[in-house]
């Protein structure tokens, strides 16, 4: 099962991709909308629900799991603290760090240059993810950047965000090749997947298009690579082991977000609310994993 998930699993992520693309023409934005919040409040927050699991498991050490708690809950009220001083600051923290974090997934186990190579090739991947879905989607990123700031992007802030990642993606792309640590062929091919994306955040809604990505492109790998480093190997017992430990955790994240929503009457927006839980966990989440893959 390891071997053949492995190595189907592109195909797979590149066919349902295709589907979801053919689905956001065939309904509008409200179903759109709806399949996608299904997807990331299931899968999407699944995805980052055993990182406690992970840390005892990477740590024996009672004294050692116990600090490494302290960090992953000082780091969750480093987040609240920085919302509430500057929700703008929290949203270009929460940009950055996920935009590391996905090319940390997609790219970590491929480009081992050195750390700062690495961690700016890994965020300049993730900041062109955000800025092509921005750009795409920017009427509906101002109704949601307001209702969560106050403020938002303007469109030569992403233009110039754009253009930058994309120049040291470029750049760091032909170097890696040129020193022979990185395939032509590979690099082409990353190259047709993020022409696939722009396909899909230019015809879908901006929730439809991220859940895409987060989905299938990042949730799922991720997923895949914690199974593998909690139980050694990647069986339907392991994966089932997996989804059994998160249930609570993944429960009380999605039940604090129904009640968030609740209780926040200035809060029109489902999507706020999401990216407001996304935005507290990802930080501790992104650590987690960087300490699981070193």
């Amino acid at each position: 099962m390891e071997s053949f998930l492995k190595q189907n699993y592109q195909n797979f992520m590149i066919f349902f991709t295709f589907l979801l693309f053919w689905f956001s023409i065939q309904f509008g934005e409200f179903v759109e909308d709806s399949v996608a919040f299904v997807m990331i409040v299931s899968i999407g927050i699944l995805h980052g629900a055993n990182d406690l699991l992970i840390l005892s498991k990477g740590e024996k050490k009672r004294n050692i799991f116990r600090k490494h708690l302290t960090i992953y809950l000082s780091i969750i009220l480093g987040c609240v603290v920085v919302y509430l001083i500057s929700p703008f600051v929290a949203i270009l923290l929460f940009i950055l760090l996920s935009s590391y974090h996905f090319g940390e997934e997609h790219f970590g186990e491929k480009i081992t240059v050195n750390k700062i190579f690495n961690s700016i090739f890994f965020t300049s991947y993730g900041l062109f993810l955000f800025m092509m879905l921005f750009y795409e989607s920017m009427a509906d990123v101002d109704e949601i950047m307001i209702e969560l700031t106050g403020v938002t992007f303007t469109k030569y802030q992403i233009e110039i965000s754009l253009i930058t990642s994309s120049a040291i993606l470029l750049l760091a792309g032909l170097y890696i090749v040129l020193k022979k640590m990185y395939k032509l062929e590979k690099l082409l091919k990353e190259v047709f997947y993020l022409g696939l994306l722009f396909v899909v955040f230019k015809t879908c809604s901006l929730i439809l298009g991220f859940a895409i990505y987060f989905i299938f492109w990042h949730s799922i790998p991720s997923i895949i690579n914690q199974v593998e480093f909690i139980s050694g190997n990647l069986t339907k017992e392991s994966i089932l082991f997996y989804i059994k430990k998160a249930f609570i955790y993944w429960g009380i994240s999605v039940l604090s977000l129904l009640i968030l929503y609740q209780i926040i009457p200035q809060a029109s927006l489902f999507s706020t609310i999401v990216f407001a839980v996304l935005f507290a966990v990802t930080a501790p989440h992104t650590w987690v994993m960087y300490k699981m893959k070193s």
